[in-house]
Parts: C-alpha cells; sequence; structure tokens
C-alpha cells in the first residue's frame, strides 16, 4: 500500500524526524542535550522546548529573571515546577499571564504587603493545576504583627473547577480556622498536610469541624495540633486540629531531635501532657477507631500522693471509656479517678484490656492491695463459676483470703467502700488482663 510517509527518505533513514517519537525521547535527555535539539529545527525546538522551560528553580536559574519577558510569555506554558521564590524580580519574572499550568509552587512571602498580593496572584493563577504547594513567610515577616502574616484563602481555591492540590506545606502563615476548614472543604484530593513554624488559625464564635477523609498524613508539633490559635487562653474550649482529619495514619512531629513517624494509634501517647476538653473531643472524632488512649506510667513499690493534672477535665477523660467501644487500653497516670463519676454511666469498652488510673481515696498501698485482690478473688469464682465440674486449683491458692472480703463481693450492697466500688468496676470487664492503680502493675 502506498503512503506519503513512504515518500520521505529522510522519515525512512531517521527515526527522530516522527514527532512521536521525539515526544518519547524528549522524556529522558538531558537539559544539556535538549538544549542542543532544539537548534536543530523548529520541529525539533517545539519536541524539546518542554524539557528546558519545565522547571525554574531560582536557587540554580539566576539568570532566569533577565529572560525577556516576551521569550518567557511564549514558553510559560511549559513551565510546571517553580522553587525558591524569593524576591521581587523573581516573583516579577514567573507572573506571565501563560504561566497557568504550574504543578509544583514554593514561594517564600515577604512582609511587604505588595510583594505578598503578588505572591496569591501567582498561586490563584495556578491553582486549578497545582499539586503540591508550600508557601513560608519569611524571617522578618515571622516576626511581625499576625496581620502581616494573614493571607486570604480565596487564592488556594479553584471555584472553576476541583482543586488538584495533593500536598500543601505552610510556614508561618495566619488565617482563621474557618478559613482552613475551607480550604480543606475545597481540595478533596488533599492528601499531606504540614504546617510548621507556628502557623497561626485564629478560632471564631463557631468552630467549622469539617472532616477531610483523604487526609492521611500530618506534620505539626503537639502544640500546633492542640493550640492552633495562639492568642487563645490555655483553658479555652476548642476544637484540635485532629477533628479535621478522621483517617489520619501518620502524624510526623517535626520539633523532635529525630524525625518519628508516629501512627494515629499512638496520638494518646503524644498529647496525653495536654489532656484537656478540646483533645478530648478531638479523640471522640476517632472514636471508632481509638484503640488507646495513655501516658507512661511509673511502676513502684509504694505509693506516693500527686496532683491531679486532670483536675479540670476528670469528666471530659469520662467520655474517651464511655464513649470509645472498641478502646483496650486506658492509661493516665496523671488522671485520679472519682468513682462517684466513674458509676453514674456505664462505659463502653466492653474489651478493655489494660486499666492504669489512679481512684480519689485509694491513698494508700493497703488500700490499693485491697481492691486488686478483691478483683482477683471476683475474677476467679465468676472463672470457677464458669465451669463448675473443673476442679479450681486458684480456690487452693486463696484459702487464707480474709473472708470478709469474700462476703463482700457476695453481698456488693453490704459494702460501700472504695475498694469495694473499684473491685466491682473492674468485674464488669471479663477481659481486662492488668491493672495500675498507683503503685506496681497488677495482672491476672
Amino acid at each position: 500500500m502506498y503512503t506519503p510517509l513512504m515518500m520521505n527518505p529522510l522519515i525512512e533513514k531517521n527515526p527522530l524526524q516522527i514527532p512521536e517519537i521525539r515526544a518519547n525521547v524528549n522524556r529522558l535527555v538531558s537539559l544539556e542535550d535538549a538544549i542542543s535539539c532544539v537548534r536543530v529545527s523548529k520541529a525539533w525546538s517545539k519536541s524539546f522546548a518542554s524539557s528546558i522551560w519545565y522547571a525554574v528553580d531560582f536557587k540554580i536559574h539566576h539568570t532566569f529573571v533577565d529572560l525577556d519577558s516576551d521569550i518567557v510569555i511564549k514558553h510559560g506554558h511549559h513551565i510546571r515546577t517553580i522553587e525558591n521564590v524569593k524576591t521581587q524580580s523573581e516573583l516579577d519574572a514567573v507572573l506571565r499571564p501563560t504561566i497557568k499550568n504550574v504543578r509544583v509552587l514554593q514561594i517564600t512571602c515577604a512582609t511587604s504587603a505588595r510583594f505578598r498580593n503578588l505572591c496569591m496572584d501567582l498561586i490563584y493563577n495556578n491553582n486549578t493545576s497545582l499539586n503540591v504547594l508550600t508557601l513560608e513567610m519569611d524571617a522578618n515577616a515571622k516576626r511581625q504583627d499576625f496581620s502581616i502574616r494573614t493571607i486570604s484563602v480565596n487564592t488556594f481555591v479553584s471555584y472553576s473547577s476541583v482543586s488538584q492540590l495533593v500536598r500543601i506545606r505552610l510556614l508561618g502563615v495566619c488565617f482563621s480556622q474557618d478559613s482552613f476548614a475551607t480550604l480543606l472543604r475545597n481540595c478533596p484530593l488533599l492528601t499531606s498536610v504540614d504546617l510548621q513554624q507556628d502557623v497561626a488559625l485564629f478560632s471564631g464564635p463557631f468552630i467549622d469541624a469539617f472532616q477531610h477523609k483523604a487526609v492521611v498524613s500530618l506534620v505539626a508539633s503537639i502544640k500546633q495540633v492542640f493550640k492552633p490559635d495562639p492568642e487563645s487562653e490555655p483553658s479555652s474550649l476548642g476544637f484540635s486540629l485532629l477533628v479535621h482529619f478522621p483517617n489520619l495514619t501518620d502524624w510526623l512531629r517535626y520539633n523532635l531531635p529525630l524525625d518519628l513517624f508516629v501512627p494515629v494509634e499512638r496520638i494518646k501517647s503524644e498529647s496525653a501532657l495536654y489532656v484537656s476538653m478540646d483533645i478530648v473531643v478531638a479523640l471522640l472524632f476517632h472514636r471508632t477507631t481509638l484503640l488507646q488512649g495513655s501516658k507512661s506510667h511509673t511502676e513502684r513499690d509504694e505509693f506516693f500522693l500527686e496532683d491531679n493534672h486532670f483536675r479540670q477535665s476528670s469528666r471530659a477523660v469520662q467520655l474517651l471509656p464511655r464513649s470509645c467501644p472498641y478502646l483496650q487500653y486506658l492509661e493516665f497516670e496523671g488522671h485520679e479517678m472519682d468513682m462517684d463519676i466513674v458509676e453514674e454511666e456505664k462505659w463502653a469498652c466492653i474489651g478493655l484490656l489494660q486499666l492504669r488510673v489512679r481512684i480519689r481515696g485509694l491513698d494508700t498501698k493497703e488500700k490499693i492491695d485491697r481492691a486488686l485482690n478483691l478483683w482477683k478473688e471476683g475474677r476467679q469464682k465468676k472463672d470457677n463459676t464458669t465451669m463448675p465440674g473443673e476442679e479450681s486449683n486458684r480456690q487452693k491458692e486463696n484459702e487464707g483470703e480474709d473472708e470478709e472480703d469474700t462476703m463482700l463481693l457476695e453481698s456488693p450492697a453490704k459494702d460501700t467502700s472504695v475498694e469495694a466500688h473499684v473491685a466491682r468496676h473492674l468485674l464488669s470487664f471479663e477481659k481486662l488482663q492488668a491493672v495500675w492503680l498507683g503503685t506496681r502493675t497488677f495482672y491476672v
């Protein structure tokens, strides 16, 4: 079959004359080779120009600011990455009408209001194509009033199409918590959020608790997560940032000496030092998946009186075992439980495996030991009742136990001691294996 392709001997001899082949080769050549290729012909220039203009990094490409604006406008549609924009001349160089397909953008904002507004213009021009955005306030701006660091979230949001933003990294910027929720709501493809260097999220009269189910990675300090508003009072109520991320799998606390990825199941150990009502509320948004809430405990032979670090939120802490049916580990050494509050409502975590708290009224080692022994004896009786045909060695082990304690468990209404109340509460958890009440962990 005769075709026009067979008439051209050059195409038969050189496959690079075929545009589709050149397009594939363009993905593999180095920058230096691409520059040589564009000089071959207009056709080759068209094929290889995208490699030359694909990325602009002002840390490397210092002479980009000197290019004629017409040249930048002609080839600007090829640019996909812009990094290290820090000066007015660099910003002016990339604020061209054809530069609107950028996927990766990194900007450092200066104190000047004009510079900040132009940065927002650059983001807005590319908000339909951006996949990764890094926006940082420079050192001078970070030392200024919060108003200097405040930005408008509208520049991040594409109202004409679905935002393509997958990762966002903000350093030292400020906006309201409602604006942050709006940003999340309008970026459905977002999977990673990075908040560093005191990002301020100011709270208003109402909190938008929008939950972004696609975000799985968070980079932020504990202070940033649990106290995002730097002007709020330490005791003020409010949501932590965890409210927004119900499917979080990794939390990187950047302020640690070594980088450490913390699975969401371990949020409890990182947040225990800061437990307040807003933290409890945040954890309750994970109540269907929360397995553990804890802080490290101390093994010791004697009981020591300590301050109740959770005094202001004792009732709030009770919401965790009452509302989290899959909770298996509840470990707050600093929390002193009041049994009157505990017995107001049944705990939902029937599969609880380990409990480590202090109990108000169990203020001596003897009282703690008695409560634990009552629990142990009650468990043994339950086991024997479950297996009537089995000879119980555990009964023999307890022949020397106090008969009064045995009667107290058989007739719970007759015993109003704190020890008996604690024992009865512990007996409601059939899978409970370990209990710490202020001295050493007691295992069954």
